[in-house]
């Protein structure tokens, strides 16, 4: 299962706390007002229950007829239903209670001569049952108290916790995805100034204006070392073009004197002549690694300028093709271009491009019987270059690893005869990104490699 961003974790961490303490405010501040509600709403039902039963008393002693106008005059006071129970008779002047609504048990309680109280439910409500006997008179006062206003009080109450925790819980996800976003912000930022250092930007620096003095260290430390990863690679150039020079004037004059020596190839002896094929041929790879290290030294001292020009990228593929074939005396494959692509124009540097496409073609030639076709394709706003060979494939495990310096792929170690400076890939790599472009190896479909060089189209192209 894919994790969660370190946004998203923040983010739901502070909703969920806010939740969690909404709740929990709700749940205790609810449970609170319901206990003091009902306990007022009882004392005050209980208590008005006993002068009630004090005023029917005092009408059944004065003046009995006059019994069923004061149970009138109390309902219509309190809101109640009255029933009187006197001398095993019931009496009532209310709709909205009947005797049988009140429980047996307490109706036994108050003839037994205590009082009594309970909550009975009727249909969706409740109501508070009070009983008061009156045995002065033989008589049980028996008054119902609807519980509906403390119900709908709280009704009203948890609807506005549920609102308010809510509105806290949105407010908690709100702050906790500021706060996610403050807090993630110079994550990222590191994130993409190291992706533009890997893509090669080695000037690439992160602001060091922040508030936050944990986040200056990080920058400060950031910065720091990348200065000293461009300053090392910097030495290393420096090196590599030293080295490089240095080397190349006594090449020469071994060069020179292999053809002096192949010169009077007839006077040596057949041991004499297998060495000598043997140091030209070394020579010759020898050679091809010291210039190789030249330009990529070059390259990484930024000292080898662009020289870009818009081109017709199907003539040039054409050109490089042939040029390259001429020069390295293979079979020229056949280029095929995309039928819907008319007069494609890309931006490039022609040297470095057709030094790309010189080494691919030059690679499928060492190492995978040759070049079988180079198609150009076309697409809205860049233009691939697929190099098609007649080799084994690479394998999916070293398709990243090819480009690297100095590695070889499967297919050149298993080769003895063919034998290269592993920076050919390299170097195309290189080339290609100074162009704004990218190479990647896949499998072609006659089968084989397929080593694909795709480059935006120039502007006139896309326009």
């Amino acid at each position: 299962m894919r994790r969660r961003s370190l946004r998203l974790r923040l983010a739901l961490t502070f909703g969920f706390g806010a939740l969690l303490l909404s709740a929990l405010f709700a749940t205790v501040t609810f449970v609170g007002v319901h206990h003091v509600l009902v306990s007022d709403a009882v004392q005050t039902d209980l208590n008005q229950s006993y002068v009630n039963a004090a005023l029917v008393r005092s009408t059944l002693y004065t003046s009995p007829p006059d019994l069923a106008n004061e149970l009138n005059s109390i309902e219509g006071a309190t809101g109640s239903s009255v029933l009187v129970q006197t001398h095993h008779e019931w009496l009532s002047k209310s709709n909205g209670a009947a005797t049988a609504d009140v429980p047996t048990t307490l109706i036994d309680d108050v003839v037994a001569g205590h009082a009594a109280t309970q909550v009975i439910g009727v249909g969706n409500h409740d109501f508070y049952v009070v009983g008061v006997p009156i045995p002065s008179v033989e008589t049980q006062f028996f008054e119902v108290f609807p519980l509906d206003p403390v119900a709908h009080t709280l009704s009203i109450l948890l609807l506005v916790l549920v609102l308010g925790a809510a509105v806290t819980t949105l407010t908690g996800l709100g702050g906790g995805l500021w706060v996610a976003r403050r807090t993630v912000r110079p994550l990222e930022d590191v994130s993409r100034a190291a992706a533009a250092i890997a893509g090669g930007d080695l000037s690439t620096r992160l602001s060091v204006n922040r508030a936050d003095r944990e986040v200056q260290q990080l920058t400060a430390s950031f910065n720091e070392m990348v200065a000293r990863l461009t300053d090392r690679l910097e030495r290393d150039a420096r090196f590599a073009s030293d080295v490089s020079h240095e080397l190349r004037s006594p090449l020469t004059t071994l060069v020179t004197t292999a053809r002096v020596l192949q010169q009077h190839r007839a006077d040596l002896s057949d041991v004499g002549r297998q060495s000598l094929d043997l140091l030209v041929a070394d020579l010759s790879i020898f050679q091809a690694l010291v210039e190789d290290l030249l330009e990529i030294a070059r390259s990484d001292a930024g000292a080898a300028p662009l020289v870009l020009e818009t081109v017709d990228a199907a003539e040039l593929v054409r050109q490089s093709v042939r040029s390259a074939a001429r020069r390295h005396g293979f079979a020229e494959p056949p280029v095929e271009i995309d039928p819907g692509l008319t007069h494609p124009l890309v931006e490039v540097d022609r040297r470095r491009f057709e030094r790309a496409l010189t080494n691919l073609l030059d690679n499928a030639h060492h190492y995978a019987g040759g070049a079988t076709a180079v198609r150009v394709e076309g697409a809205r706003d860049h233009l691939d270059v697929h190099v098609d060979d007649a080799g084994p494939g690479v394998l999916d495990e070293e398709r990243e690893a090819v480009f690297e310096r100095f590695s070889r792929g499967h297919a050149a170690r298993s080769r003895g005869v063919a034998r290269g400076t592993g920076l050919g890939l390299a170097l195309v790599r290189e080339h290609v990104r100074s162009l704004g472009g990218t190479v990647e190896v896949t499998r072609a479909p006659e089968g084989g490699a397929r080593f694909t060089v795709r480059l935006p189209l120039a502007s006139e192209a896309t326009s």
